[in-house]
């Protein structure tokens, strides 16, 4: 971990937020087959200059799959805020950084990703952003563990997240 956070000093970064979404039963996990990196991953994207990052994992999981999805996670600390102008916002579950390569759209840079614990119902539409993904579709914990098109922190997630 230490040679990238070496290697990206003074790079660009960049807040993202990723909603990893589970079924009320945490059975099932949404997943979507990513355009550009070519397998399947959680639903996830830019943080918007005006919005929360929590508020951006929820966007990005309806703009690409179709899903209403809501916060499932507690505060890792309660804060106890009772004041106006201070609010607790939701806590993701993880952060990572990602080296994103050099492209036609963009130099070499970082994602400085959040990643939230979101509930939804499996029975939902699912409509895939075709722009930006292939296919979106819920998977069981032995499909995540065992599908070869997935990245490690995911099936990391699935270990720990999902049941059965």
């Amino acid at each position: 971990m230490s040679d990238l956070i070496e290697y990206s000093a003074g790079m660009k970064k960049q807040f993202t937020a990723t909603g990893y979404v589970v079924n009320e039963d945490r059975t099932r996990m949404l997943m979507v087959f990513h355009n550009t990196l070519r397998c399947w991953l959680p639903p996830g994207g830019h943080v918007d200059r005006d919005e929360y990052p929590s508020d951006a994992a929820v966007r990005e999981v309806f703009e690409e799959t179709g899903v209403h999805a809501r916060h499932a996670g507690a505060h890792t600390m309660h804060l106890a805020l009772d004041d106006p102008t201070e609010v607790q916002l939701p806590t993701p579950f993880a952060m990572s950084a990602q080296l994103i390569p050099e492209s036609v759209k963009d130099i070499e840079h970082i994602h400085m990703d959040a990643m939230y614990l979101l509930v939804a119902d499996h029975d939902a539409d699912l409509t895939a952003l075709e722009s930006e993904v292939q296919d979106v579709r819920w998977f069981t914990k032995n499909e995540v563990l065992h599908h070869a098109e997935t990245k490690d922190s995911v099936r990391a997630f699935a270990r720990k997240q999902l049941k059965i």
